[in-house]
């Protein structure tokens, strides 16, 4: 983690607000080529951008319009306390473990079959380790040119569950949860939006199947673009600029049991053409 004060200020042609880093990005986070992605802090507020290199070891950072009314610069030049690290999108953090994680005796295929969407919830609580393993799954998803624009917010405080709850009925659920997991995109790694909510959705269908699997019950609750409840999650999750929810997912250990319909339906299955 690099820490550093530098000035916002605006490019020659008054378009960009720019922050010259005082060090050379691909030395200090260890990237030979190809583009440096870093993620941190400009005066406490989070940001994840791609840096630009200006040759001779020399790079700037792009500050976008989000951040700046986050900011509060004024179009000029603005004085801030950065801090920046490397977010490696080519692999896993160096020096990173898996936390330890469960294990089932379930086969995927009858975890897929047998899976239903569960909203009444008992109070126990669920462990940490179990919230680690779905979240692991979740990342195991597979992603659009390998992307990963994933990230998972774990939701455990009563109140806002149930906040969340009162402001979407088709979300009731939550209040009675044992905590929810919010599947948000960052569009700053996946332009495009097809793309990112596809990856939201491939993981919280890995998040569903291993609750299942587990022994837990969840139900994925949708999130609508610029929708009232979707400004509420960014608001009261604290979202960073261009990241956004796309689903939530409510859980906890099931107080209801479900049958598994037939699903199978030859007229909905075709080869080569319609």
């Amino acid at each position: 983690m690099e820490n550093f004060d530098a000035e916002i200020c605006m490019d020659e042609a008054g378009r960009l607000a720019l922050i010259e880093l005082p060090f050379n990005a691909r030395e200090a986070f260890c990237r030979p080529k190809g583009p440096v992605f870093v993620t941190g802090t400009i005066n406490n507020i989070s940001y994840r951008s791609k840096l630009l290199s200006r040759g001779g070891g020399k790079f700037v950072m792009i500050v976008d319009k989000a951040m700046q009314k986050r900011l509060g610069f004024d179009g000029k030049s603005m004085q801030a306390h950065v801090a920046m690290a490397s977010d490696d999108e080519d692999g896993p953090r160096a020096g990173i473990r898996e936390p330890e994680l469960m294990t089932c005796g379930m086969d995927t295929l009858t975890a897929i079959k047998t899976r239903r969407s569960i909203r009444k919830f008992t109070p126990e609580p669920v462990s940490q380790k179990i919230i680690d393993t779905i979240l692991c799954a979740g990342l195991y998803a597979p992603t659009a040119k390998d992307k990963r624009p994933c990230h998972f917010v774990v939701i455990k405080d009563k109140a806002l569950l149930s906040e969340l709850a009162q402001a979407q009925a088709n979300a009731a659920m939550l209040s009675g949860a044992a905590f929810a997991v919010a599947v948000c995109g960052d569009k700053t790694r996946e332009g495009m939006r097809e793309f990112m909510y596809a990856d939201c959705a491939a993981a919280a269908q890995n998040i569903l199947l291993s609750l299942h699997a587990l022994g837990l019950g969840g139900v994925w609750c949708g999130v609508a673009a610029n929708s009232d409840w979707q400004k509420l999650l960014i608001h009261r999750l604290a979202l960073p600029p261009k990241v956004e929810p796309a689903a939530v997912i409510a859980a906890g250990w099931p107080a209801e049991e479900k049958e598994t319909p037939a699903r199978w339906d030859p007229a909905q299955l075709h080869y080569d053409r319609w």
